[in-house]
């Protein structure tokens, strides 16, 4: 995950860029991405490329849904805001945390082993298995 956010005229644009471990054995799905909006910034004009993101009043944030990133792929984003003329200026450029959750099939983040033992005059073991290797991650970029 990388930010990069250019203050001018009046305007805040954000990009941001998403990248996969190209050594993930499968795509990552189901991303969200929610970032965090100071409260200098006029939410209300977001202005998204690609299209998708959606302004939340009441959480002053944007969120994207992105269904699928495969292994080593990039994905980016901007978005662009007016400045609330009433800021102060001279504050540095403005702040805005980002979160990612998504999930990956067919990866594991540790290992788990399971030993069974029959006893026959007792417990018979019968055992079946089916593995779905499966994990859901959330990072959090801190600014």
């Amino acid at each position: 995950m990388q930010t990069r956010v250019k203050v001018d005229s009046g305007f805040c644009r954000v990009a941001l860029q998403i990248s996969s471990n190209p050594h993930n054995e499968g795509s990552l799905t189901d991303l969200t991405i929610i970032m965090g909006v100071a409260n200098d910034i006029k939410g209300e004009t977001l202005v998204t490329q690609p299209a998708g993101g959606v302004w939340n009043a009441s959480k002053r944030s944007v969120i994207w849904c992105v269904s699928e990133l495969g292994d080593g792929e990039k994905f980016q984003l901007q978005a662009r805001f007016e400045m609330d003329p009433d800021s102060e200026a001279g504050e540095g450029v403005p702040k805005f945390p980002v979160l990612v959750r998504c999930q990956c099939m067919y990866a594991q983040l540790s290992d788990v082993e399971v030993a069974a033992q029959d006893l026959p005059d007792a417990y018979p073991a019968e055992v079946a298995m089916k593995v779905a290797r499966r994990f859901r991650l959330s990072h959090q970029e801190r600014s």
